[in-house]
């Protein structure tokens, strides 16, 4: 099993928090629910990286309010080594690179509980503090 490193981020906008459905032509994770993320770009520090995919994904733009320790995810594809981040948005005018997601969308914290994709990722930043 191949192991992968990323940036994952809950992107927050006064008390709603951005979730994106993975587009169908996306080679990890095709159609399913998550954060913001990205890879880890070589020797570039992973804040950047974070802030970067935000921008990229959804032309937001933010700042990082919180960083948490690591968490491991595996699924049948890989597993995963995740940073998490949470991130401020300026304010909740996206735009969907359709080329990342087919969806982006607002939703409360309570809301979060009906994305069964995204059940591991909110526990973890629930545990973190971010949520």
């Amino acid at each position: 099993m191949k192991t992968y490193v990323i940036a994952s981020a809950i992107v927050k906008h006064k008390n709603e928090y951005l979730i994106g459905r993975r587009a169908k032509t996306k080679k990890f994770g095709a159609g399913k629910w998550e954060f913001i993320s990205g890879f880890i770009e070589e020797k570039e520090p992973v804040e950047e990286t974070i802030l970067k995919e935000v921008r990229e994904e959804t032309s937001l733009g933010g700042a990082i309010l919180k960083s948490g320790d690591p968490y491991i995810a595996e699924d049948k594809e890989a597993r995963w080594l995740i940073i998490p981040f949470l991130i401020e948005a300026g304010n909740n005018k996206i735009v969907l690179n359709k080329k990342d997601h087919s969806e982006l969308k607002w939703v409360s914290s309570k809301q979060l509980d009906n994305y069964a994709d995204l059940t591991e990722d909110v526990k973890q930043f629930k545990k973190r503090g971010f949520l």
